[in-house]
């Protein structure tokens, strides 16, 4: 008897739900939060009513049916109630349950090779495979590990190139190039993965996602992203601030030969830039401009662009020091 209300609760709840729906744009939380507190409800009732289905009639016939009403009925709504967290658990439980059966198949697949090809992932975003500096890195051999490019952002780089804005375009297009010669000539692995995440609202959003789901680094040259990844404590690897680690240290007194190519902000200055790329602002250099000149470094400034450096031409710098 119990079993049989048990499937006729089952039939009935299914129905209504895909019915309701259908036809009210239930959502699929709902349906299957209300669906799974059904199921859950009705082993647990199975369970408490077994022993009282052993009682003498009418308690042993209709005590059962009671119980399950009250099981099903308590369950579904704290189900109801909590689909948004129990949901958002069975996804983290779900991630987590990819992220380690990709670790596991990963090493078995890794077993033999080398430190290189088993150190942690790098995940990749649109602005470092644009920027194109990453190339350079991979063939000298900085980046340890497999290259990981999400397929949405392989999708983005292909509507970039297909934009009808010129300069869009070019970026689009030398980003697909860049990605291809990583492939064929880096000596990197790059992987490109199908791994999607509907529920996040943007691409920033689905890399960090993509990222704690690999166990993996990130490599950027976007700032916001930069800063957004460092607050959830992943692990970014910027473009930007290697390079400009990689800079050489330039000392007050340091003497500097540097073409003067235009006016400075203030009166009276030029401004040239080192080889690589760093501005230098020559105090009394505007009578210099267009021609190479010997300078000496008066002040480093580190800002968040990369350093300043300002200088006095020689001879100015020997009187001021008179």
């Amino acid at each position: 008897m119990t079993q049989v209300f048990a499937g006729i609760i089952i039939v009935l709840v299914v129905a209504y739900l895909a019915i309701a729906r259908r036809s009210l744009s239930v959502p699929s939380s709902v349906f299957m939060m209300t669906l799974l507190g059904v199921i859950v409800g009705l082993s647990i009732g199975a369970l408490i009513s077994l022993p009282l289905s052993r009682l003498a009639d009418p308690l042993g016939q209709w005590l059962p049916l009671i119980v399950n009403i009250f099981s099903v009925a308590i369950v579904t709504t704290f189900f109801y109630n909590q689909r948004e967290s129990i949901m958002r658990s069975i996804g983290q439980l779900v991630d987590l349950i990819g992220a380690l059966v990709k670790e596991s198949r990963s090493a078995r697949r890794e077993g033999g090779k080398s430190d290189r090809a088993t150190a942690t992932p790098i995940v990749v975003d649109t602005s470092v495979i644009i920027d194109g500096r990453i190339l350079d890195l991979a063939k000298t051999g900085f980046i340890n590990g497999t290259l990981i490019v999400p397929r949405f952002v392989l999708d983005e780089l292909q509507s970039i190139a297909d934009s009808e804005e010129v300069l869009r375009r070019n970026k689009g297009r030398r980003g697909l190039e860049v990605l291809n010669t990583l492939k064929r000539e880096s000596g990197v692995t790059v992987e490109v993965v199908d791994d999607d995440f509907a529920n996040e609202p943007d691409v920033d959003s689905k890399i960090i996602r993509l990222t704690k789901y690999y166990h993996g680094r990130l490599m950027t040259v976007d700032y916001n992203l930069n800063r957004v990844a460092q607050i959830q404590n992943l692990v970014v690897l910027n473009v930007n601030e290697l390079n400009n680690a990689l800079r050489p240290v330039v000392l007050p007194g340091e003497r500097l030969k540097i073409r003067i190519i235009q006016a400075g902000k203030d009166a009276g200055q030029g401004v040239g830039y080192l080889e690589d790329g760093t501005m230098v602002v020559v105090e009394g250099g505007d009578s210099g401009i267009g021609k190479d000149q010997e300078v000496v470094v008066t002040r480093v400034f580190q800002t968040v662009a990369g350093k300043m450096i300002f200088a006095m031409p020689e001879d100015k710098y020997q009187q001021a020091r008179k």
